[in-house]
């Protein structure tokens, strides 16, 4: 468990039970061991204490916070031991569609596929009339319902009594709200999952999972197209991670009523509300205006625009200078660094805080598209003037007294270990192009497969194709992937032509 946690409101953390383990560890065993026994869950165990942090840097309204709720360290163990006994059967019960909380699963893969229907849709060759809702769910995990929990449990065939035993994890707690330090008001709820129970995630994916599975029924039924990008590629319905929905279809009434009645249908059940004004909608080039108009009068959305995100990312990339979609990274970087009196720092506090914060901010953009050099340079400036001077602008000019390739060599070298931005963006695209040469059953290989290289490999992908940033980024760094990489020759499953390959 997780060391220097906030204590829950009995205020034992888990460094006492870890401090004192040789004299209430058989206490603790034994009230474990009796709740799975009976399914009753001991008084007062869970109690929890909900915590307001604020979202943004003026909080002034309740929507301005996120509760965040602490539970006492017996609870987490109980909760814990059921979340490892779900946790190894997610990628066998969950729709590949969704990339939240399981093992395998990246968050980088539904924005890649993101970004390549989006792309997809820009290109005059795309001769399809289809669309694209991004939904957001309005506060998805308070609003769940503990029976549609259950019923999704039950039908994937657990044991009767491992499903009573969740269920008293979750219908059983008291909260109460600190404010100010103080724990106010002690109260029940009536639904909801929390946010710190160690079963939440696991409990979320499996519950809107249902959506995923009535949407693929629907598309078996022929009642949803979805969206297919090339030939034999698997037709994509849904894209979710966690409570960001993407849902993919024809752009026609009937299929958007269709999707519209699973998506009521669903809500109605879970207790779900889409929160419209978070939501957006964007249509492929060759729909004509009446049917889009007609479309958002089901979906009462805005329409996705160049500045429009989704889980962070772009969803719409510029033709050309793709990287500019990207300027709001250095706006984080300004903004962080305005939050430190730098030239207050000394140069040891101001490495710490490159090494620890600044330099891992652009990471998770960087394995999805490679800058460009004059982007990497913008952020490797405002670093470089951090160091020195404190200053965060950087147009403003500092005296370096060292080289800064000098600076982010190694330390046995004589360096820092400062990261060199341009080395960490070539390496997480490697890596990603490295993943999808050895998934080949994965859903973002078969899409990329479809569009870029249906009759050869990842490493002779088809010349004078459309490119989306993401294969763009792939198509400038395969040649280093190439050189270190080759296929033994065993059961005759590699192309002589299209894959690098040694025969010893």
């Amino acid at each position: 468990m997780k060391r220097n946690a906030s204590p829950g409101p009995d205020g034992f953390n888990v460094e006492f039970y870890l401090a004192t383990w040789s004299w209430i560890g058989d206490d603790v065993t034994n009230l474990v061991i009796t709740f799975f026994d009976t399914g009753v869950m001991p008084a007062h165990i869970n109690d929890t204490h909900i915590v307001l942090i604020p979202k943004k840097l003026v909080s002034l309204v309740p929507a301005d916070y996120r509760p965040i709720s602490l539970c006492n360290v017996v609870y987490k163990l109980i909760a814990k031991s059921l979340a490892n006994r779900i946790k190894p059967h997610l990628p066998d019960y969950v729709h590949p569609s969704q990339q939240a909380f399981i093992e395998g699963r990246r968050i980088s893969n539904n924005i890649i596929i993101a970004q390549e229907i989006t792309h997809s849709f820009a290109l005059s060759s795309w001769k399809h009339q289809s669309f694209m809702i991004k939904i957001d769910l309005a506060k998805a995990f308070d609003r769940l319902e503990w029976n549609f929990i259950v019923a999704a449990l039950s039908r994937k065939g657990l044991h009767g009594h491992f499903i009573n035993l969740i269920h008293a994890c979750i219908s059983s707690p008291t909260f109460s709200v600190v404010i100010n330090g103080q724990p106010f008001a002690r109260f029940r709820s009536g639904r909801g999952i929390r946010q710190g129970c160690p079963l939440s995630p696991y409990l979320f994916v499996l519950a809107i999972n249902e959506l995923s599975l009535v949407l693929q029924d629907a598309m078996s039924n022929s009642l949803l197209e979805g969206v297919i990008l090339g030939p034999d590629c698997p037709p994509i319905h849904s894209l979710l991670f966690a409570d960001d929905l993407l849902i993919c279809g024809k752009a026609s009434i009937q299929e958007a009523m269709t999707m519209k009645q699973i998506l009521d249908s669903f809500c109605s059940a879970s207790g779900q509300t889409p929160h419209w004004n978070k939501s957006g909608i964007i249509f492929s080039g060759h729909v004509d205006n009446n049917n889009m108009q007609a479309i958002k009068r089901v979906f009462p959305v805005q329409h996705i625009d160049d500045s429009f995100v989704h889980l962070g990312h772009p969803l719409i990339l510029p033709a050309k200078n793709r990287t500019s979609a990207y300027n709001f990274v250095l706006d984080k970087f300004k903004s962080k660094l305005s939050t430190y009196k730098a030239d207050k720092l000394s140069h040891a506090a101001r490495l710490q805080l490159i090494q620890s914060v600044f330099s891992s901010i652009p990471v998770y953009y960087m394995s999805n598209i490679l800058f460009s050099k004059k982007f990497i340079a913008k952020l490797t400036a405002i670093i470089r003037n951090f160091w020195w001077t404190g200053i965060r602008e950087e147009s403003t000019r500092s005296l370096c007294l060292k080289a800064w390739k000098d600076i982010c060599s190694p330390k046995k070298e004589g360096g820092l270990g400062i990261r060199n931005l341009q080395a960490v963006n070539q390496s997480l695209i490697l890596m990603s192009a490295w993943r999808i040469a050895q998934n080949p059953d994965d859903q973002l290989h078969k899409i990329l497969r479809a569009k870029y290289f249906p009759d050869s490999s990842i490493w002779r992908p088809k010349p004078n194709t459309p490119k989306s940033a993401f294969w763009a980024s792939i198509l400038k760094i395969i040649h280093i992937l190439k050189a270190h990489s080759f296929y033994l020759l065993t059961v005759g499953n590699v192309s002589i032509w299209s894959s690098p390959w040694c025969s010893s």
